[in-house]
């Protein structure tokens, strides 16, 4: 299994994004500057940052300073907080003479009585004069520790007007800082930022205001790694009071912040084909050999970007005796890659924590099953992640059948035959006919291997987890995804609107999620009906994503009749007039009209059911 952690190592070819980077940050007429990583959480960004930082590590004469926001989360001033590290570090990093020594006290001061003051001016509260807490570190680095420290004086603000205060210190801390820098002889500070996406919209837009104090102080530059979108979004929610579009509103501040944006695009197949067979060379060569390997596929890719892969049929031009585990799992990966990189939108973090998963599994089912298939078990595993309720019926029907699909064959059968008049005289024989209107199904049960007859239950008896161990985190939908559910979920009829039209061209990977959290609001809410309920939204979703309708309709079935409104039954009537969803639909209403808890809806559903 792989860490999930960021990594050193390339696995992508981040090569051209570190000389890019660089480019700026090395060009001293460029800075002060700032720069901003984006991409989607789990797109590499972390590892990126950390592949420039290293570049860095041996330059006597380059302070690097790392900030992680998410850390610093329950601090009451972000923004002093991340002034007080960067000045903590020059401290601590540099031996001061006495103008430095007063230049570092003088800054401390500030950043303290911004933090007072801004308590002042938020809680009304009186100053308080004890033993500072942010610059308390820092301090200890300048004083002899033995020697008695007036911090009533150190503090004393006598009776300044705070907001006064504030400004005045703000004023001048660049001038003071730049000071600062020249005698200790720093030639450059490079300060990087992350994981600031997952932070609340204050902690966001704090520690982007404490990076607006150095932005006109010579010799630094930051790196700042986030989802560009949260970052609008935090925006937004900081100052609703600005006139204009929401959108622009944060747009323009975030150009304002950042001022050399680079981006870090999802992986096509054919780079996440090289990046998943990476991670298994790593699994299954020597530490040695797999470095070589390595540097020589980032090598051929970075000299052929469109055309070079790795895969199974050419991995002995690169690799001398391919242990038979490797083999093994380059041909898995031929098998997953295309679903996993148009339902994943090509997102490192979510493919490997799906392979680490499947790993798992295998070893779990390997203590108690001496056979089984590795492909078998990331076959159901994907109809799991991407068709939750579908892989629901299937495990029902397989727990009656002593692990057997019976309709497996049929299923496989139909989604083969191109004959559409053959299609119609078997579509009989399957109550799970309509599964094949969803291309994503229907490709799915075409892929190798067949599951006709094969015995399923060891494999669907590690999946009881429910994914768990992947969790809503490698469900986690891209940008674009999240803000259409966003506007799903909160926004006006207007808005919902566009969101629906927008929604078609998600991926089906992001269709999904957004349906699984649709679905996950409407499970929790008691709104069941009217405008804007999780429910009508579905049925609206699915309209657009009509490979959706059968996930819809197995929803509804597990639902207990008190939860269906009456609005329902029309809706579901309108998805049985596709035609493959007709049986289904009929059934569902049939229920329905024998409801004992829900009477109005066995009215409907009865009157319903003679008119059809």
């Amino acid at each position: 299994m792989w860490s999930d952690n960021e990594t050193h190592l390339d696995f992508i070819n981040f090569k051209n994004l570190i000389d890019a980077s660089k480019t700026i940050i090395d060009n001293d007429q460029l800075l002060p500057c700032s720069i901003g990583i984006f991409g989607d959480w789990g797109g590499g960004k972390s590892s990126l940052m950390n592949m420039i930082e290293t570049t860095y590590k041996n330059e006597k004469d380059i302070l690097v300073i790392k900030f992680n926001g998410w850390l610093f989360e329950g601090y009451e001033d972000t923004k002093t907080v991340l002034l007080g590290r960067i000045l903590d570090e020059v401290i601590r990093e540099r031996t001061l003479n006495e103008k430095a020594k007063k230049l570092a006290l003088s800054l401390l001061r500030k950043v303290d009585i911004l933090k007072v003051t801004g308590s002042v001016i938020k809680y009304g509260m009186g100053i308080a004069t004890g033993p500072v807490g942010i610059a308390g570190i820092a301090l200890s680095n300048i004083l002899n520790q033995g020697k008695d420290f007036d911090y009533e004086n150190y503090l004393k603000i006598d009776k300044e007007n705070p907001d006064e205060l504030i400004r005045n210190n703000i004023q001048n801390f660049h001038q003071n800082f730049e000071d600062l820098v020249a005698e200790t002889k720093i030639q450059k500070i490079i300060v990087f930022i992350d994981d600031l996406d997952r932070c609340t919209h204050e902690t966001i837009i704090g520690t982007l205001e404490a990076i607006k104090l150095f932005l006109f102080t010579k010799k630094t530059a930051f790196v700042i790694g986030a989802d560009e979108r949260l970052i609008k979004y935090a925006v937004r929610r900081r100052f609703p009071e600005i006139p204009g579009d929401n959108s622009e509103v944060g747009r323009d501040y975030l150009e304002k912040m950042i001022q050399y944006p680079i981006r870090i695009p999802p992986l096509s197949e054919l780079e996440l084909s090289i990046y998943v067979n990476l991670l298994f060379c790593q699994l299954y060569l020597e530490n040695e050999q797999f470095e070589i390997v390595r540097e020589i596929i980032l090598r051929k890719k970075n000299e052929n970007q469109s055309g070079f892969s790795l895969n199974f049929n050419n991995a002995n031009e690169f690799i001398k005796d391919i242990p038979e585990s490797l083999k093994e799992a380059l041909l898995l990966s031929e098998q997953i890659i295309p679903v996993l990189a148009s339902g994943l939108n090509g997102n490192p973090r979510q493919v490997k924590r799906f392979l680490n998963t499947l790993l798992l599994r295998s070893k779990m089912i390997a203590n108690t099953h001496e056979k089984f298939e590795k492909r078998i078990l990331a076959k159901l595993m994907l109809l799991e992640y991407f068709k939750g309720e579908t892989f629901e019926d299937f495990y029902e029907e397989q727990a009656q059948n002593k692990g057997i699909i019976n309709e497996m064959g049929t299923l496989e059968e139909l989604a083969l035959d191109h004959n559409k008049d053959s299609i119609e005289v078997k579509k009989n024989s399957s109550k799970h006919f309509d599964l094949l209107e969803d291309p994503w199904i229907k490709n799915w049960l075409i892929s190798k291997p067949s599951l006709e007859g094969v015995d399923l239950q060891p494999y669907f008896y590690v999946s009881r987890d429910k994914l768990s161990i992947m969790g809503s985190n490698i469900r986690r939908m891209s940008s674009e995804a999240q803000e259409i559910f966003r506007k799903l979920i909160q926004g006006s009829e207007t808005i919902r609107s566009t969101a629906l039209h927008n929604s078609k061209k998600l991926s089906q990977g992001d269709a999904v999620t957004v349906f699984e959290s649709l679905k996950e609001k409407f499970v929790q809410t008691e709104q069941v009906s009217g405008d804007g309920s999780p429910l009508e939204i579905l049925f609206n979703f699915c309209k657009i994503r009509t490979e959706l309708n059968s996930q819809l309709l197995s929803m509804l079935e597990d639902q207990p009749d008190s939860r269906i409104p009456l609005a329902a039954i029309t809706q579901v009537i309108e998805i049985g007039k596709t035609g493959s969803h007709k049986e289904k639909v009929k059934d569902l209403i049939s229920r329905w009209s024998k409801s004992v808890s829900n009477k109005p809806l066995a009215s409907i559903a009865k009157k319903k059911l003679i008119k059809s």
